[in-house]
This record gives structure tokens, C-alpha cells and sequence, in this order.
């Protein structure tokens, strides 16, 4: 069973991303359940609002704001 570490600071963000680190997308549902939106991208840019990843299997970039997802990698 694989364990998962929930990343959020600036530098947890900024390690992630210099190491190249996957990071999977969860989001918080209206239930309040965490639901996984994406998995095994690459940080590319990160801002005190939101979080740009890269994901190489789809060839674009999606931005996630980080008040609203958690962030977490393996």
C-alpha cells in the first residue's frame, strides 16, 4: 500500500516542482469528501492562489486553485 504526503507550502511546492515530483489533484466536494481530480503531473508554476501543473500523458497544463484542492505526492 502506497502512502501519500499532502503538500501546501511554498516550499514543499517548490521542492516538488525541483525535484519534478508527481503530484496528484484532489478537490473537497459539497459532502465534504476529498475526490482524487488528477493524477501524476508535473508543478510547472505556483502563485499564492493557484497551481499549475503539466501533464505529459495529455500534453497541456491545468491551473487548481489552492484553496480549493489539496496536493499531495507519493
Amino acid at each position: 500500500m502506497s502512502s501519500s504526503k499532502t503538500i501546501s507550502s511554498d516550499i514543499e511546492l517548490l521542492t516538488a516542482a525541483l525535484l519534478q515530483r508527481k503530484v496528484a489533484v484532489w478537490c473537497r466536494t459539497a459532502d465534504d469528501i476529498y475526490v482524487l481530480l488528477d493524477e501524476g503531473g508535473l508543478i510547472e508554476k505556483y502563485s499564492p492562489d493557484s497551481v499549475r501543473i503539466r501533464y505529459a500523458h495529455r500534453d497541456r497544463a491545468e491551473y487548481y486553485l489552492r484553496s480549493e484542492c489539496e496536493f499531495r505526492i507519493e
